[in-house]
């Protein structure tokens, strides 16, 4: 790994630290999930980086994907399950992370079986080991009571690129794939008290450009190239200045077109509770550093 890109790695890495602390102080009951949000992004731009994607505040069966809107009205309750997914990058180089927060404690055994899977997987991994060994080593961590999410997984990370092209599954698989120096990555279970599964839910608050065709509308045009400021990294509609009626026109004539994707919240398959945990993951020189984590 070249020396710059491991020193923004770091720098991203050391700005999310913080942003866990702030997310946890915020995940108290009767906060607006658009107050989470929005704060820990506005720490990530004061301490001179931008947010890698929207700040996911998921919650209950939600597995991810939620992000608050302009107008949010949905308050944390106590006995509420929230998955708090964070992202900042330096140049490009991104920091990704995410922890569990249940303020009742109701389901705190549960939320400290994920964080103990990704502690343990954190541990088995190292260069020369392959993706199929990762997937088989995390679901074997998995205790009986709990399922593990089986079609979300762990990613690469690219400069500008929150999913670089490698999954890194959280269950036996078949990859042969090894990783190696210069590599990085997210590794992030999900645990559920349902099916195992994850479905597509309703329409979210997160966007993503997928293409630099030509549009027409004058409105169109000049959200589009607010859009690219972005550099192709995932946004929201919370982003953006004065976000009214014609504005939302123009964002959804841009999805309408395939110009940019819109993703829908996840949603466990059966209703299931889902928690999460993930950290992000660089191998060098020196060897594997959690670039998230202190």
């Amino acid at each position: 790994m070249e020396q710059e890109a491991k020193k923004n790695y770091i720098k991203a890495g050391e700005v999310i630290q913080e942003a866990r602390k702030e997310a946890r102080e915020l995940a108290k009951p009767g906060t607006n999930l658009k107050t989470i949000a929005d704060n820990i992004e506005d720490l990530i731009r004061e301490r001179g980086l931008e947010p890698a994607f929207p700040v996911n505040v998921s919650v209950d069966d939600e597995a991810a994907h939620y992000t608050p809107g302009v107008n949010e009205k949905q308050e944390l309750r106590a006995e509420n399950v929230v998955k708090i997914d964070i992202g900042a990058h330096s140049n490009g180089y991104i920091a990704d992370t995410a922890l569990t927060v249940n303020p009742s404690g109701r389901r705190q055994e549960m939320i400290d079986a994920v964080e103990k899977v990704l502690k343990e997987a954190l541990e088995f991994i190292e260069p020369g080991k392959t993706i199929g060994e990762v997937g088989e080593f995390i679901e074997n961590s998995v205790p009986e009571e709990y399922e593990v999410v089986r079609n979300l997984t762990g990613h690469y990370l690219g400069q500008y690129e929150q999913h670089a092209g490698v999954s890194i599954p959280n269950v036996v698989n078949n990859s042969d794939h090894i990783l190696e120096e210069g590599d990085a990555f997210a590794i992030e279970p999900f645990l559920t008290d349902g099916s195992g599964r994850i479905k597509n839910g309703s329409d979210g608050n997160i966007y993503k450009l997928e293409s630099d065709k030509n549009v027409r509308g004058r409105m169109e045009r000049d959200l589009l190239k607010e859009i690219k400021s972005f550099e192709g990294l995932p946004f929201t509609s919370r982003w953006f200045d004065d976000f009214g009626a014609r504005q939302r026109m123009a964002l959804r004539k841009l999805v309408q077109a395939d110009i940019v994707h819109s993703y829908p919240v996840l949603k466990e398959i059966n209703g299931g509770t889902v928690v999460q945990a993930e950290h992000t993951v660089i191998l060098t020189e020196d060897g594997k550093k959690i670039t998230t984590r202190s």
